[in-house]
């Protein structure tokens, strides 16, 4: 993910990835994927750095779901 990028969805995926209570993290990983999917229905085309960004915030609540949630 570029650092030097800031999308309005990221905040939420930051949440999740930072939230350590896991009695939170569930509904935290839902408010990221929520905001990453408003993004993408958004009628502002993406351009190809966020594409790739949320293409690895994705897989990235994926992995953390899996990891901390589903285990």
């Amino acid at each position: 993910m570029n650092n030097l990028e800031n999308y309005p969805w990221q905040m939420a995926y930051v949440s999740a990835i930072l939230e350590t209570d896991k009695a939170k993290l569930i509904g935290r990983i839902a408010e990221a994927r929520q905001a990453i999917e408003h993004r993408l229905f958004n009628p502002v085309q993406l351009d190809g750095p966020e594409r790739l960004a949320i293409k690895a915030a994705w897989k990235g609540l994926l992995a953390l779901k899996a990891g901390r949630v589903d285990r």
